[in-house]
């Protein structure tokens, strides 16, 4: 439940001043993100380039919501769930053991906004979800449709997580892809957490509006 509020306020925060569905609307999301291998091969999907990202393991499994226009990769066994809070897709996965990483991706409609103005709502994002001492550090331009930053927090408990934060935004749709771990397996584990950002796509042609 505590988990659930807290996503509630983060998208509170994401659709502050956008069109939104009456407030306190919660769906479950039809369009569940499941292994869909191919979903890649009947659309046109704008990835990350080449350049800036490393091939995931040939068994990982593709997560896709045809709905929402997105997919990427996780290794199998990864434990998920989805809901459609107020016209926000929030997906929420656990890639267990050994990795122990934990994945939040927030999708939803703005025309308005930028990869700039993406990146700056993922503090608040962070701040609303319980987290304090939020960090998003060396901001990376990857291309015209994406950017990447570091991301550091520190929850209740006192318990530090470490991570990456993708954005994307196209024409209408825009994207926050957050993938992190308890910052002591961090440096083990960043390999794998690069790989699951870089696995990133979005069906369209991107803000660039190349496909």
């Amino acid at each position: 439940m505590k988990r659930t509020l807290l996503l509630l306020s983060a998208v509170a925060l994401l659709t502050a001043g956008c069109a939104q569905k009456p407030a306190g609307t919660t769906t479950t999301s039809t369009a569940t993100p499941g292994a869909s291998p191919a979903a890649s091969t009947a659309k046109t999907t704008k990835k990350l380039p080449e350049s800036k990202v490393n091939p995931v393991p040939a068994d990982w499994i593709t997560m896709a919501d045809e709905a929402r226009g997105y997919e990427f990769k996780v290794p199998k066994g990864t434990e998920h769930s989805t809901n459609t809070v107020n016209g926000v897709d929030v997906y929420a996965a656990n890639v267990p053991a050994p990795y122990d990483i934990n994945v939040i991706i927030f999708a939803f409609k703005d025309k308005t906004l930028t990869k700039d103005d993406l990146m700056k709502k993922v503090e608040g994002v962070l701040q609303s979800m319980g987290e304090k001492d939020v960090k998003v550090t060396d901001i990376k331009e990857l291309s015209e449709d994406y950017s990447l930053a570091s991301i550091s927090s520190v929850d209740e408990k006192g318990k530090t997580t470490r991570g990456k934060v993708l954005v994307g935004t196209d024409v209408t749709d825009n994207y926050i892809v957050m993938v992190g771990t308890d910052a002591d397996k961090f440096t083990a584990n960043e390999k794998t957490i690069d790989e699951i950002w870089g696995s990133f796509g979005m069906y369209s042609g991107g803000a660039s509006g190349n496909n």
